[in-house]
């Protein structure tokens, strides 16, 4: 505690205070009374009468004593006052130095450490999370090429299988009693080609027919898929085209006898015989085409639960891991004008948002400085705003 608070929790000057106040109360009371008693009398003759020059005259010599009484008052009751002052004075003093909102205390000076701490803390966790968000994301980019090729791949293959099946499909169509043995033949070359499984070459040549997201290793997605994909590949091939040259084969010999008896008959029964055979083999071709669509369609179905089932996998694992100790904190906006023109644009946003919809009173309140600024321009220098918003009036005091 310093001198000075010392000094003024002193009893005696306590006491002075108590005894010196009524005192001086009584005599301002007083001289109050006294000049509102006299004002008063001018007032009503005015206010009955109307203003002339003698009532204005006594208005004026009222206003000089009203103006000389208040000062004697405000002298009379100033050490008291003052003395008042001074104790609040000492008493906000004390407080105000263990204040952590009054700059310079040591409350005050650990919470700004405490906020650089905050903020720097806060920092570090957003670099971490923009860092694990980046990993997660290229993650995510890359599991997502890997589905995407092989979904490619597999579009690829259907593609090969079908095009098999055209031309076993094709030759099966162009069976004649002619060609009989050649194509007969040629079936069974082919279904034991078939047998070796899918063409290596095949397999060698197969590349990705999507675009390459940038700091993806296509070549090596590449090489996963294939060696992923290549036993079913190779197990499905054998089996879909294997299997339709084994039917094809078998149905030869009927074909043949079908064909012979047709080219025995008359032209009525060998037409009618003709378009017997062509009805069974659309309607076997239709079967089939059925069965291979919903093949795909199963295929499809089961690729796109895949999907979605990493999709979910790949959400919770990007979790962001349990943090380290966080201070609590309130982040807080704060314009930061970078230059005076950047005022403007915060006016302008105020304005639009509650300026507008203020009265006339509560924005001259508001923008008292402003308003007395530009009447100093006009009384001085002559300079109005031209706006018909605005209107200049003259205030005539008396002296």
């Amino acid at each position: 505690m310093n001198t000075k608070e010392l000094s003024i929790i002193r009893p005696e000057n306590m006491r002075e205070i108590v005894m010196a106040a009524p005192g001086s109360y009584d005599i301002n009371r007083k001289s109050r009374d006294n000049c509102v008693s006299f004002g008063q009398n001018i007032l009503t003759a005015i206010q009955q009468q109307g203003m002339n020059d003698d009532l204005d005259k006594q208005a004026a010599v009222f206003i000089e004593k009203a103006r000389r009484t208040v000062k004697v008052m405000n002298e009379r009751r100033s050490p008291v006052t003052k003395l008042f002052d001074e104790v609040r004075s000492a008493f906000t003093t004390i407080e105000n130095e263990i204040d952590p909102s009054k700059s310079g205390t040591i409350g005050y000076q650990l919470q700004q450490l405490r906020n650089q701490y905050a903020a720097k803390k806060r920092a570090e966790e957003e670099q971490r999370r923009r860092e694990a968000l980046a990993r997660q994301q290229a993650e995510e980019a890359a599991r997502k090429f890997r589905m995407d090729v092989e979904d490619d791949f597999k579009q690829q293959f259907q593609q090969l299988v079908n095009a098999n099946l055209n031309k076993i499909s094709e030759v099966d169509n162009n069976l004649t009693l002619d060609n009989y043995d050649e194509t007969l033949a040629k079936l069974k070359s082919t279904r034991k080609y078939v047998g070796e499984g899918i063409p290596s070459t095949w397999m060698e040549k197969l590349h990705t027919t999507l675009r390459i997201p940038q700091g993806i290793k296509a070549a090596e997605v590449e090489k996963e898929i294939k060696e992923k994909l290549a036993k079913q590949f190779n197990e499905q091939y054998i089996a879909e085209v294997g299997d339709i040259l084994d039917y094809t084969i078998d149905r030869l010999p009927s074909k043949k006898a079908n064909l012979e008896r047709i080219a025995q008959a008359n032209a009525e029964e060998a037409a009618r015989m003709k378009a017997e055979m062509e009805a069974r083999q659309r309607a076997e071709a239709e079967r089939a085409e059925k069965e291979r669509a919903e093949r795909e369609a199963e295929e499809k179905r089961k690729a796109e639960l895949e999907r979605k089932t990493a999709e979910m996998t790949s959400l919770f694992d990007g979790q962001a891991a349990a943090s380290t100790y966080q201070p609590k904190t309130k982040v807080t906006k704060r314009i930061n004008l970078l230059n005076p023109e950047g005022i403007m644009p915060v006016i302008s946003l105020w304005w639009s948002k509650e300026g507008c919809t203020l009265s006339v009173d509560e924005l001259a309140k508001m923008f008292k400085k402003q308003i007395a600024f530009c009447e100093k321009l006009a009384n001085k220098d002559e300079i109005f705003i031209q706006n018909e918003s605005v209107e200049y009036v003259d205030e005539v005091k008396a002296k």
